[in-house]
């Protein structure tokens, strides 16, 4: 179920000596942020006063104590959040590079998304070019070589399905920008004020007919934080306290939605090679309910096999080692038949709980990346530093009713969570969400000011 980031950057550092520098690192933090953290009602973070630095397992509590659940707190600001929709259908011979598409707010992060018609052997180039505060461009950035073959259960690392080093990119830009998996991130306290895409065939062997690519979808998220503001109190979000505005609790206009149930731990066992197997697979269930939700009917007859590891094969990102790369989850769920026809699927960020509902009394339902303590949310039964599940929907009272891929059988993945602590773990991902519906059923109307759909 953990989604975090890879490991691949960390190789030649001893983990031990690793921890101990990111709780330093997390401790000076917190002082440098504390007249932010204190204003209100929120809790400052309690620090130990004599840590012991006795074992990894010490350090590991430490780091999620001090920086993972509590140097974040919302701010009392909404966050910028925009997407930028590019439609075709558009054929691609050789190379397609979007319009600029400007981010007025100056994003912090941006991720892509893009829908095709092609063979699932086709594979395509993925490069960003963000536009950066003082004027200046970090030029083509490789994000992904991307196809929709089965991972190579056998040999993963094989698998020509894979996200970009974000060595290589950072290097190219002098550090002022990194890729991590899917996103495109500045490094404070540069912004991205605008950014396009790019997405290349591959050359045929000569003599071979070129292969057809269609877009049909591509799409910019960008993202930026709120500003702290001492003097303005913040609720305590724990308890979820500071429901106010457009964030609040309202009536829900329809009953939770009926979408299929999934549990990725009936497959714990299955290609354990592959990402970790079912037990690291949420993002591809989540995605597997969804899709059945929208055709009605389970895909088992459709992919020959049980549709979440067939959905974890074709998600999965050999350089990331796993099946939750946001771009490719919803890029193999809204790859089209020649005709477009099929379902749109993209990654975006959400202001508020309140446009998750605007979605669901929509009738869309949708995935969210969430991240919590098992005190934080102890109806979940489990802690995660980043996990995918389906928002279906809110109870009269504003809790969020979900499928939670993590239960360990298909009987217990409907649940309902608090909404505060829901809104505290969602957060965390910049209330990332995969917005998947068919091609053919409108979206709501999206908010006017920083549309997120």
């Amino acid at each position: 179920m953990a989604r975090h980031t890879s490991n691949r950057n960390r190789a030649f550092v001893d983990l031990f000596t690793y921890r101990k520098q990111c709780c330093d690192l997390a401790e000076s933090l917190v002082e440098f942020m504390r007249p932010c953290m204190n204003h209100g009602s929120f809790p400052a973070p309690s620090l130990p006063t004599a840590p012991v630095y006795s074992s990894g397992r010490a350090y590991a509590e430490r780091w999620r104590n001090v920086y993972m659940m509590r140097i974040m707190p919302e701010s009392p600001h909404a966050p910028h959040s925009l997407l930028h929709r590019m439609t075709g259908p558009l054929a691609i011979e050789g190379q397609w590079i979007s319009p600029w598409v400007t981010f007025d707010f100056g994003a912090t992060e941006i991720v892509p998304s893009w829908n095709l018609s092609a063979p699932p052997e086709a594979t395509v180039v993925v490069s960003l070019e963000a536009r950066l505060d003082d004027g200046t461009t970090t030029g083509w950035l490789p994000t992904a070589h991307w196809n929709d073959l089965p991972a190579d259960i056998t040999t993963p690392s094989a698998t020509t399905r894979s996200s970009e080093s974000s060595d290589t990119s950072a290097q190219t830009t002098s550090q002022i920008v990194s890729l991590q998996v899917d996103t495109l991130t500045a490094a404070a306290p540069r912004r991205l004020n605008a950014a396009r895409l790019k997405i290349e065939t591959d050359a045929q062997p000569a003599g071979e007919a070129a292969v057809q690519v269609v877009l049909h979808l591509a799409a910019l998220s960008g993202f930026a934080p709120g500003k702290c503001q001492h003097h303005e109190q913040v609720q305590n979000h724990e308890q979820g306290a500071n429901e106010q505005g457009a964030n609040a609790s309202r009536k829900p206009r329809t009953a939770p939605l009926a979408v299929p149930v999934r549990s990725q731990m009936l497959h714990a066992d299955t290609h354990r090679a592959v990402g970790g197997g079912g037990e690291s697979w949420c993002s591809p269930t989540s995605m597997v309910m969804l899709q059945e939700f929208w055709r009605g009917r389970p895909l088992d007859a459709e992919t020959k096999e049980h549709p979440v590891p067939w959905t974890a094969l074709r998600t999965y990102d050999a350089a990331y080692s796993r099946a939750g790369n946001w771009s490719f989850n919803v890029a193999h769920v809204g790859r089209r038949e020649a005709d477009g026809q099929g379902l749109e699927a993209l990654v975006t960020r959400l202001h508020s709980l309140a446009e998750a509902q605007t979605l669901t009394d929509g009738g869309i339902p949708l995935a969210a990346s969430v991240s919590f303590t098992s005190d934080e949310l102890p109806e979940a039964g489990y802690e995660t530093d980043g996990h995918l599940l389906v928002i279906a929907g809110f109870t009269a009272s504003g809790d969020v009713v979900v499928n939670d891929p993590a239960a360990p059988d298909d009987a217990g993945v409907r649940r309902t969570y608090p909404r505060g602590v829901f809104d505290l773990a969602w957060r965390r991902s910049n209330r990332t969400v995969y917005l998947v519906h068919p091609t053919d059923v409108p979206l709501p109307p999206a908010p006017a000011d920083e549309p997120t759909w």
